[in-house]
């Protein structure tokens, strides 16, 4: 089982959600708001550094994780490096 985090600009986070339910994906915690500095600038949801970002984790099968990742990089790279957009994948072993 693998562990995908999804950091993305709140302004597409309908786009991620969108790639989730188109497979089915069995569920997902959505953390709004996620304020701080990356890639794509700081995002404190103020004047001077407006927007926040929304982080959402989600608990695959390694076949559905790839594919996951495949459909994020095209949403990346169709919305190109401004909009902050990051995936990371971590192993993870179901405990209870």
């Amino acid at each position: 089982m693998k562990l995908l985090m999804i950091m993305v600009d709140s302004n597409h986070k309908e786009d991620v959600e969108r790639i989730l339910d188109a497979h089915d994906v069995p569920g997902y915690t959505e953390l709004p708001n996620v304020l701080g500095r990356g890639k794509s600038g700081r995002k404190f949801g103020s004047r001077a550094f407006p927007g926040s970002n929304t982080l959402y984790f989600t608990a695959v099968g390694g076949n559905i994780c790839q594919t996951l990742c495949a459909e994020l990089k095209a949403l990346d790279e169709k919305s190109g490096p401004d909009e902050g957009l990051t995936a990371f994948i971590l192993d993870a072993d179901l405990v209870v």
